[in-house]
């Protein structure tokens, strides 16, 4: 039975697709922070006392503040949700957005300011630059994970190629040092096959290691909308499966040949 490659092909499609949403994740992480940056905090005390001339103080104290806070999470809205991607991928509201990114105790602090304060405004920045970060690191895993899956294909597309040319000449026609030698080169094609499943399953720890703090499985979170979630395994398994079968009729060949 042929091996099909489509599993590594979609695998490869849902990598780029992944990539091209951290990308614009990262980018817009990026302007936030410089936004954020940019914003002027304010000294303003919550009790402070409304301006002169004024029935609620609006042109100073916390009408002021207020605009400085408003003015931020418009910044978060216009940067981090409008991502093409995330009402599909998210869907959340600012508040449960602002939460899952920079933490509770961050996102209390915010909902509970009254003023824009230096620290306040220094600990949103230094959350944002923690998820820009988190950002380029799932980028470089991505673009691992691609690199990997390509150089699998290579060789998984190799060894078939290696296993079409050896079933050129039926069994039958084969003597029996032919089919010794066939049986040798089917071994060999094993061993190949086994050190790409160690490679592959060390890529899988690798990637593990790496992002253990940000999703639970790398692997499984890249491939969740395809049909299997181990592409590549699932891919070599199969080739594994081809293998056996081949070796299994050489061997009663073998058997069979005086």
């Amino acid at each position: 039975m042929a091996v099909s490659l489509d599993r590594l092909d979609d695998a490869r499609e849902a990598l780029r697709a992944e990539r091209r949403r951290c990308v614009d994740e990262r980018e817009a992480f990026r302007a936030f922070r410089r936004e954020v940056a940019a914003s002027q905090a304010t000294a303003s005390a919550p009790n402070q006392a409304p301006a002169a001339g004024t029935l609620v103080g609006q042109r100073g104290g916390r009408g002021r503040t207020d605009a400085a806070l408003s003015g931020l999470r418009r910044s978060y809205e216009r940067t981090v949700m409008s991502v093409p991607h995330y009402d599909e991928e998210y869907g959340d509201d600012f508040e449960e957005s602002f939460a899952a990114e920079f933490g509770p105790d961050v996102a209390t602090a915010f909902r509970s300011a009254s003023v824009l304060s230096a620290p306040l405004r220094r600990t949103i920045a230094a959350a944002a630059a923690s998820s820009l970060d988190e950002r380029g690191q799932f980028i470089d895993v991505v673009d691992e994970e691609a690199e990997s899956v390509a150089s699998m294909r290579d060789d998984i597309a190799s060894l078939l190629g290696r296993l079409d040319d050896l079933d050129r000449t039926p069994l039958s026609d084969r003597g029996f040092d032919a089919l010794l030698a066939l049986y040798e080169e089917l071994s060999a094609l094993r061993e190949r096959l086994e050190a790409l499943v160690a490679a592959r399953q060390e890529t899988i720890s690798h990637h593990r290691r790496t992002l253990s703090g940000l999703v639970p499985d790398v692997t499984e979170f890249f491939y969740a909308d395809l049909s299997v979630r181990y592409p590549v395994l699932a891919t070599l398994a199969a080739v594994g499966a081809t293998l056996a079968t081949a070796t299994r009729r050489v061997e009663r060949h073998l058997a069979a040949t005086p």
